[in-house]
């Protein structure tokens, strides 16, 4: 990809900023089409970090069947990240959410509460109360419905793509039954996990995190250990194994080290208690940050292809 060809070193904070710069201008030019899928923002909770967005498919990219749902966490290092970026970046989400509008998935961004305000679990709580509202607030449109909406979907098949830390978020989000309880809605109507390039394991002598935000989410470097996705695999109790949706996990060609041995860890980890192997594929030519700013660009999205082809299999 001539986007990212000169960007192939793996520390993030040094492709941060170029990878940025220079997706910013494809997708400028595509501004028009990227803008022309309809998009409406809700609140589903008590404060600014409660909101979310809901982009529609048009007409035309649907077959007349169910509609699946996917919604979209976000990475940031649990400190940063927003559904809607700034001006000049500003297509940033709303090109991921058109981009599978496009391809007939009703897509949900949400925002969600930071580091230093956020203590563990309320990212992950923020997310399933997300899920909670979107579900509570779909099937047949009635007066009681937030307006606008606009939504009847019944039984909807929702799939949870997080990316970074929104993959550790979805991750132990599943795993955890005291903040997603095995009989929730929300369990049951979740049909697949796709989490991509997530922080898995942590290793304090080799961070990929700016100094001291861990102890801050978790609490201490022994909750962050013991609450880490590769530790909660390992003690799932087996109710939680079976609870499971399926995971189509990714990471990205040019991710750090320690976050490709995290996924691999993470992936084989998960292989062995569910029992059967895990769909786990690699993003070529991405680093760490490109791959979602590559959707609808024209550079780098056949990785956007493969999950939306695999949800709309799973419906």
């Amino acid at each position: 990809m001539d986007a990212v060809a000169s960007l192939n070193a793996t520390a993030i904070p040094i492709v941060l900023q170029p990878t940025m710069n220079a997706f910013v201008k494809l997708l400028e030019k595509k501004r028009a089409d990227i803008e022309s899928i309809t998009s409406k923002t809700f609140r589903y909770g008590d404060t600014e970090r409660h909101n979310l967005d809901v982009y529609y498919p048009p007409p035309e990219a649907t077959s007349g069947g169910p509609t699946p749902v996917l919604f979209f966490v976000y990475g940031g290092g649990f400190t940063s990240g927003t559904r809607r970026f700034d001006p000049p970046f500003d297509l940033v989400y709303t090109n991921l959410g058109a981009f599978f509008a496009k391809r007939g998935i009703l897509t949900v961004i949400p925002d969600y509460r930071l580091v230093p305000e956020a203590k563990f679990p309320d990212p992950l709580e923020d997310v399933r109360d997300a899920l909670a509202w979107f579900l509570a607030n779909t099937g047949p449109v009635s007066a009681s419905s937030p307006p606008d909406l606009s939504l009847s979907l019944e039984n909807p098949a929702i799939f949870v793509m997080g990316h970074s830390a929104g993959a550790t978020i979805v991750s132990s989000l599943y795993l955890l039954p005291s903040v997603l309880p095995l009989d929730s809605p929300v369990r049951a109507a979740t049909r697949g996990l796709v989490p991509q390039g997530g922080a898995y394991k942590f290793d304090f002598a080799r961070p990929t995190l700016a100094p001291g935000v861990l102890e801050q989410l978790y609490g201490s470097q022994e909750s962050t250990l013991e609450l880490m996705p590769v530790s909660l695999v390992a003690r799932a109790k087996e109710e939680v194994v079976r609870s499971l949706p399926e995971v189509f996990a990714l990471v990205s060609e040019l991710d750090p080290a320690q976050i490709k041995e995290g996924g691999d860890e993470f992936v084989k980890a998960l292989e062995g208690r569910v029992g059967k192997a895990v769909r786990y594929e690699v993003m070529k030519g991405h680093n760490h940050i490109s791959p979602h700013w590559a959707l609808l660009s024209g550079e780098g999205e056949e990785w956007g292809v493969q999950v939306a082809d695999w949800i709309k299999s799973k419906v």
